[in-house]
């Protein structure tokens, strides 16, 4: 892991970080649009393949699970696993329940505006898969959708030699999702954009995933709805002050874990703690179960930065806009922190924790999307509905203006409906 100085190495550090997420997306958006143009030549067939050759399928499955098939695999775990997943939904469900938009009426002389927020019909949880499970990433994409009323949740996977995972199947039993298909990747992103065979078109799609997952979802944006760009995660420690080495070491390889493209970077006032830190992550990732996972994404993103000035570091960081931060030390600073997708204070508040059991949503902005979005919520499921009415005062008031507007923008038609309601 590279250590910067902040002060002297400014637009070094954040070219560093620029250019890594730049260089993942060039990677990525060739084989994604050669995915794309084999689904749309070859449709079901192109599904079943690449299922055979990404998920070792060794004949073909059905694409959609059985309900018996579903609940077998679900039947695999443990009651003590199903009271925690059971805990876990019963926290995302208390954490989004008041997130339903409000509806608004406004009132002027003569209008009448009434706003209503309705659910989108039909929303798919994507839910990553490969190489670990995550039943998280079910529960926090389903959740708010069930409470914003979307009237078909759809949930498609990766099925490894074409099983779905366990934990992922009795996830869907306990939320009460029947439709779950066995697809992953791009490939399940464009199929459920498009509908192709017996996949069906959705109006959105929301859940995290891989490189080639975000590139798919950047580019059906348009036909469907997404939730936002959620790829690599992302992790930035700030430190004001040292902190357990021990503790930061975990963090870090706590979401370096997920992805090899992820990107985790420490924040510290002090070299002596940039010291310790890494002293403690060369000595911890032996026992790191994911240890080759790990190495590679601190190997490509990982970073570490000594500052002096932590409105300087902030400032940084705004400009990285990571998924993740952590704030530990003086918490006044955190008022200054704008744009990560969560941020977490205090010594005992871990990024882990939030993944899983806090009860906000872990589906959050990456690759500096955090600038100008926000993480899964409710109000992502619903638009807004807004009725109009005025009366003939109001058009005999302003319609001599709208008319005027019209000429102005040379928008003729538009003058003349204005004109032909007010002789009614």
């Amino acid at each position: 892991m590279k250590i910067w100085e902040l002060e002297k190495e400014y637009s070094e550090l954040l070219a560093f970080v620029i250019e890594g997420r730049n260089r993942k997306r060039r990677n990525v958006k060739r084989a994604v649009e050669k995915i794309r143009r084999a689904l749309e030549t070859q449709k079901e067939r192109a599904l079943i393949e690449f299922s055979r050759k990404w998920d070792q399928w060794d004949r073909e499955y059905p694409l959609k699970l059985a309900a018996d098939e579903l609940r077998r695999a679900a039947s695999k775990i443990e009651k003590k696993d199903i009271a925690v997943l059971k805990g876990m939904i019963r926290n995302v469900r208390s954490y989004h329940g008041g997130q339903m938009p409000p509806g608004r009426t406004y009132r002027k002389k003569g209008v009448v505006v009434r706003e209503s927020f309705v659910p989108v019909e039909k929303a798919l949880i994507y839910v990553p898969g490969g190489t670990a499970a995550y039943p998280s990433s079910l529960v926090m994409g389903a959740v708010p959708a069930q409470i914003a009323g979307v009237k078909k949740i759809f949930v498609t996977t990766p099925a490894a030699k074409g099983e779905i995972h366990p934990y992922v199947a009795a996830a869907c039993e306990l939320l009460g999702i029947a439709d779950v298909y066995r697809l992953g990747g791009a490939q399940a992103i464009y199929a459920f954009s498009y509908g192709v065979g017996a996949v069906p078109k959705v109006d959105m799609i929301v859940g995290p995933g891989n490189a080639y997952v975000e590139e798919a979802k950047r580019d059906v944006y348009g036909r469907v709805g997404i939730d936002m760009l959620a790829g690599p995660t992302e992790l930035v420690i700030l430190c004001t002050e040292p902190f357990s080495p021990r503790a930061v070491a975990w963090d870090m390889f706590s979401q370096a874990e997920h992805d090899e493209m992820a990107m985790v970077g420490l924040f510290s006032s002090s070299k002596a703690h940039i010291k310790e830190v890494g002293e403690e992550m060369r000595r911890l990732i032996a026992s790191n179960e994911r240890r080759g996972v790990v190495e590679k994404a601190l190997e490509n993103n990982g970073f570490m930065v000594h500052y002096k000035n932590a409105d300087k570091a902030i400032e940084a960081i705004n400009r990285i806009a990571p998924e993740h931060m952590e704030l530990i030390g003086d918490e006044r600073k955190g008022k200054g922190v704008l744009y990560p997708g969560v941020v977490y204070l205090g010594r005992h508040t871990t990024v882990a924790m939030g993944d899983y059991y806090i009860g906000t949503n872990h589906v959050l902005p990456t690759g500096g999307a955090g600038r100008f979005t926000a993480g899964l919520s409710v109000d992502r499921f619903t638009k807004r509905k807004v009725l109009v009415k005025i009366n003939k005062d109001f058009l005999d008031r302003y319609g001599d203006s709208a008319v005027r507007l019209s000429r102005i923008e040379g928008l003729y038609a538009h003058g003349e409906a204005i004109k032909a309601r007010k002789e009614l």
